[in-house]
């Protein structure tokens, strides 16, 4: 059977197409080669490093010290507690009727900040400072993440107390969580 011609001009473009393309990678290969390779340790691993940033949230302004390097918070108790009056606590609204209440704005270390909620994880080294927040609801968690986890029981509706804690140099979010009655 004869051979069409429009098939024997496309496998010997194809086959001109995969040659050129193996020419100009064989060439680029070749040239990387010849370069000197980067330093095995250019950048020196921090622990640090491994820190997520958090949540932008509350937007620090108090001035840095003569060195550039933050000492104290960046932010007051004060921004705090406007920047939740504005925009609520994270679980979600409080119960129709009831008014959310800050029970505590605390400046502390990421160590005393885990102890505070139970062992949970800052996700900073533990003599960072941190800003702990602790609120009072109820919160009503019915379009909430809050309560959606695996258990036999139903899942609550509401949670009376919550937590927070904000990074004290950069205002991030790093944790939230609510407590269960």
């Amino acid at each position: 059977m004869p051979r069409s011609p429009f098939k024997i001009v496309t496998v010997a473009a194809l086959s001109l197409v995969l040659a050129i393309t193996g020419v100009i990678w064989y060439s680029h290969s070749a040239a990387a080669s010849d370069a000197p390779y980067p330093p095995l340790h250019a950048h020196h691993f921090q622990i640090s490093d491994t820190y997520v940033p958090g949540s932008p949230a509350i937007q620090p302004h108090l001035a840095r010290s003569g060195s550039g390097s933050i000492s104290g918070p960046a932010f007051t108790q004060d921004d705090v507690i406007a920047y939740l009056n504005r925009y609520g606590f994270f679980a979600g609204p409080v119960v129709s009727g009831a008014h959310m209440k800050i029970l505590s704005v605390q400046f502390v270390t990421s160590k005393r900040a885990s102890q505070l909620m139970n062992g949970e994880s800052v996700g900073r080294p533990d003599n960072a400072l941190v800003c702990y927040v602790k609120v009072q609801g109820p919160f009503s968690l019915a379009n909430s993440h809050a309560g959606s986890f695996a258990t036999s029981k139903p899942a609550p509706t509401t949670a009376e107390y919550g937590d927070a804690v904000f990074d004290a140099h950069t205002g991030n979010l790093l944790v939230w969580g609510v407590y269960f009655q």
